[in-house]
């Protein structure tokens, strides 16, 4: 059999039987409409009925004329008045004529109604029953009526699909969908091998053609895969407790206190767990093994609603916490609540008397130097430890650090006043291409102007996260980049997640960034975290990512940080680009590196580092890396 009849034939039995099955269904759904239909009109009927049988006190003279009048419309079968022995009172009944319709099309339909009952009740009595069915004549005549019509248009319409599917295949010669689709699906980074391989010979050598293309591919990723997270684990995770190690620790606390976004304020807080040896000696190291482990997951549940929060042990019995955004009254409470956590544990393992926390805490604010944050949060610790109980001290003194605006109240008004009368700048960050040394694409921020002062960014945007404010700043950005022209080859922002989760929201914004991408003379980028991505639905995010890739717009991951066990959200949201910090590319070792590499390469994907000084360059060209947006 040739492809063209293959086709064919396939098509047009699909069409015929699409088409069969969407006008048969819409004939079902008429034919139970119209028995609902009668067998409500039954029912308000019989209500009627039986408040005016009742008025009349069920005096068989005076109820017959009432149910004459009503039987003589002809929409009804029965009309029967039963006593309150069941006994027939008065009875009026007609057989359905049907003599107009085709006998088969009534034996194959069958409408049925249902016999109405109504009790007939006068001053809470019982005096009568009344019966009421509906007459389906009418509903046979209005079925075959909108039978006929379907069949008209079931015929007309394949009539015209056949022809129109016939003049199609004249001008093609096969059809290669699958092949199609795996080629799409490898844009889309979904590896789709073809199991039924056509028996067609052009569309079989194809097919094998791009199965073997796509193996290959999907083994280049997986391979990468798994060597970036047996690195990972090996360099970056403690293994008893599966929380991230003391290197990692040190590698992302600089990148939180020098970050232009929500991670750059917050509250930095140390753990101490005390008189864990006595603890070995009564219950044994197997068990204090066990209890580490089950705190650590008390700490990340803890957590739960910090937005992007950093947990570490960075020594045998020390864990540090970095959480953005929360302030001193916020930071103490989940402190508390890690203690009652802590206190039950440690009840149940018989160490209530043994083991205690001490917790020190202290604020930071952007760009503040890592030993005067880590002493500041080591003298409160030591102020805790002091007690020799469970205790939380806060860091009271005056540090040096900028905190010219303090407060959710003087934040807030700062930020709607800005919002009101427009006082947000737009700043853009360029990507630099290390290879051909020009700006290839920029990052796009604004700048708060208070008074004679330039607030960035990275120092207002944890303050709208804590007021709850995420909206009202997008919806700002959103605007000011539809109503403007920029002569930028390529622009990417940072979206809020939110704008994600909602359909009403969504809509807005893919009507909004479509208008922004025809304004455009390049590319449009939307930034988005990879703690925000996780946090989404992988479906909802690959049909989103597909929905704005046919607009010429696409993803990039901010805040990339490569320590995953699974990189499947780099298949499904199939990003331009990723986003680094280039202290924790520099500390990965060189297997590493390359296995990053390979992995991003397999997925078509760029790996730009960011936070670069002039220093930093040289290693990273020794390294391969080819974008960079300075610090």
């Amino acid at each position: 059999m040739t492809l063209y009849k293959q086709i064919g034939m396939v098509i047009s039995i699909l069409l015929l039987l699409l088409l069969g099955g969407v006008l048969g269904v819409n004939f079902m759904q008429s034919k139970a409409h119209l028995e609902e239909q009668l067998n409500t009109q039954a029912e308000n009927t019989a209500y009627a009925l039986s408040l005016a049988i009742a008025e009349a006190d069920a005096d068989p003279s005076k109820v017959k004329p009432i149910i004459d009048a009503v039987f003589k419309n002809g929409q009804y079968r029965l009309i029967e008045l039963e006593n309150i022995e069941r006994l027939p009172v008065y009875r009026k009944s007609r057989v359905p004529n049907t003599s107009d319709i085709p006998s088969w099309f009534v034996d194959i339909i069958k409408i049925h109604t249902q016999i109405i009952e109504k009790l007939i009740s006068r001053q809470n009595e019982t005096i009568g029953v009344l019966l009421v069915q509906a007459n389906e004549a009418a509903a046979y005549r209005q079925l075959y009526a909108i039978f006929k019509y379907t069949l008209v248009v079931f015929v007309v319409a394949a009539f015209i699909g056949l022809i129109l599917l016939q003049l199609v295949l004249n001008y093609i010669l096969r059809s290669l969908e699958n092949i199609k689709n795996q080629a799409e699906g490898i844009v889309h980074n979904r590896f789709i091998v073809q199991k039924e391989i056509p028996s067609t010979a052009e569309l079989k050598n194809v097919t094998l053609a791009m199965n073997t293309m796509v193996k290959r591919v999907k083994e280049l990723y997986e391979r990468s895969s798994e060597a970036m997270k047996k690195s990972q684990e090996s360099l970056y995770y403690d293994p008893m407790t599966g929380l991230y190690n003391r290197r990692y620790f040190q590698v992302k606390l600089p990148e939180y206190l020098l970050a232009n976004d929500s991670r750059s304020r917050g509250t930095f807080m140390l753990i101490r767990m005390n008189r864990v040896s006595e603890a070995n000696k009564r219950v044994g190291h197997k068990r204090i093994d066990e209890l580490f482990g089950r705190f650590a997951t008390i700490l990340k549940k803890s957590c739960e609603l910090v937005h992007e929060p950093l947990i570490a042990r960075i020594n045998g019995t020390e864990f540090a916490l970095v959480l953005p955004v929360y302030n001193e009254i916020t930071a103490k409470d989940l402190a508390q609540k890690i203690i009652g956590e802590f206190m039950i544990l440690s009840d149940r393992n018989g160490l209530r008397e043994t083991l205690y926390l001490s917790i020190g805490m202290c604020a930071y604010v952007r760009k503040e130097p890592v030993s005067t944050l880590l002493s500041c949060a080591d003298s409160a610790l030591c102020e805790a430890a002091l007690y020799h109980e469970n205790r939380i001290s806060v860091f009271e003194e005056e540090k040096e650090k900028e905190k010219t605006i303090t407060g959710k109240t003087m934040w807030r008004s700062i930020i709607e006043t800005a919002l009101k009368e427009k006082k947000l700048q737009p700043k853009f960050h360029p990507v630099f291409d290390i290879k051909q040394h020009k700006d290839v694409s920029y990052t796009l921020s604004f700048d708060i102007l208070h008074g004679t002062q330039a607030i960035s960014y990275g120092e207002y945007v944890p303050a709208v996260i804590e007021l709850d404010m995420e909206n009202e700043l997008m919806e700002y950005e959103l605007e000011y980049m539809k109503t403007h022209r920029f002569t930028q080859n390529a622009i990417s922002f940072e979206l809020i997640a939110d704008m994600l989760q909602e359909s009403d929201k969504f809509l807005y914004f893919e009507d909004v960034v479509t208008q922004i991408a025809q304004n455009l003379n390049g590319h449009l980028f939307i930034e988005i975290s990879e703690y925000d991505l996780l946090a989404l639905k992988p479906i909802v995010v690959e049909h989103i990512s597909i929905a704005l890739k046919a607009k010429g717009i696409r993803f990039g991951i901010d805040r990339f940080n490569a320590d995953r066990s699974d990189f499947s959200h780099l298949k499904y949201t199939a990003p331009a680009y990723v986003k680094m910090h280039v202290s924790h590319y520099l500390d990965m070792d060189t297997a590493s590196q390359n296995a990053l590499l390979t992995l991003l390469g397999s997925l078509d994907i760029q790996l730009i580092v960011v936070g670069v000084r002039q220093k930093d360059l040289e290693k990273l060209k020794a390294a391969a890396i080819r974008y960079v947006i300075f610090d």
